[in-house]
């Protein structure tokens, strides 16, 4: 104990120097914009680097398990490409509208970051703006949807996750084709309220919900979940409705950036429409 206090006592003036250079630092970056700007990317770029880094050598030991799973994704694919008539030697990630012209890309990428037991929550990928990343894209994986971009740097993206309160899916019922949005309310990560479904709808639990493809992000018919519970409240004139998601948001490890390649062109449409009636 004796050693450890003439240490201290030794080392005092650099403790000191050190204190006073933190605390130096800190008002700096503080008050000053230029400066915090560079901190908060440089601590950003560092802290997704090390997340990176981190994954890899986690998923090195999960190898076989990961390709067996990515293997059974492919046959997913090609059964999705089958069913809506495209050719299977045209590339894989790539979903083909009517017209044969490519509508919907979808960008492999890793889930480096993921929270599930906040109010709000996100999803850190491993791609970017260097990558054709945008704001405002999809993010699926084949359980369906878990996430909207928000944030995009050079080489990394933060989706929000839909685990969010402010998350909104525009779904529908399969085959029937009710629509509403689809949001969480509950802690269960598991459950989803679907609203905005008339009382006269004729739908049932057991239902399929998929996206209904009324918004720029998702092609319509990517599975969301099942109609698990639904009732009537008193006085009201729609169902409340609880869905059971299919996606596995607890064990993230593999996703795809869905990106609308004519995204620009009918937003830029619609708001000229909007633009006209104000």
């Amino acid at each position: 104990m004796f050693n450890l206090v003439q240490l201290l006592i030794k080392l005092s003036g650099f403790l000191v120097f050190l204190v006073l250079e933190a605390i130096c630092f800190s008002l700096v970056v503080r008050y000053n914009g230029n400066q915090e700007k560079v901190y908060t990317n440089t601590v950003n770029q560092f802290t997704g680097w090390l997340q990176q880094k981190s994954t890899s050598t986690y998923q090195y030991f999960q190898l076989y398990d990961e390709n067996k799973r990515l293997a059974k994704e492919n046959s997913k694919l090609l059964d999705r490409l089958a069913n809506i008539g495209v050719n299977v030697q045209n590339p894989l990630d790539t979903a083909w509208a009517d017209t044969l012209q490519p509508k919907y890309s979808f960008l492999d990428a890793h889930i480096i970051r993921n929270s599930i037991n906040h109010h709000h929550n996100y999803i850190t990928l491993d791609k970017g703006s260097k990558h054709g990343v945008k704001p405002h894209s999809g993010v699926v994986t084949d359980d369906g949807v878990v996430g909207i971009v928000r944030k995009v740097s050079q080489n990394y993206s933060v989706a929000m996750s839909v685990l969010h309160r402010q998350a909104i899916i525009n779904a529908r019922v399969r085959n029937k084709y009710y629509f509403g949005p689809l949001v969480w309310k509950s802690d269960n990560i598991h459950t989803f309220n679907l609203e905005n479904i008339p009382k006269d709808a004729p739908v049932t639990k057991g239902d399929t919900i998929e996206t209904s493809g009324f918004s720029t992000m998702f092609p319509p018919g990517i599975t969301l979940g099942v109609i698990d519970k639904m009732w009537m409240d008193p006085g009201s004139n729609f169902f409340t409705i609880e869905v059971r998601s299919f996606a596995k948001l607890s064990n993230l490890q593999h996703a795809y950036i869905v990106r609308n390649i004519f995204k620009q062109e009918q937003e830029q449409l619609e708001e000229s429409v909007i633009s006209e009636d104000e």
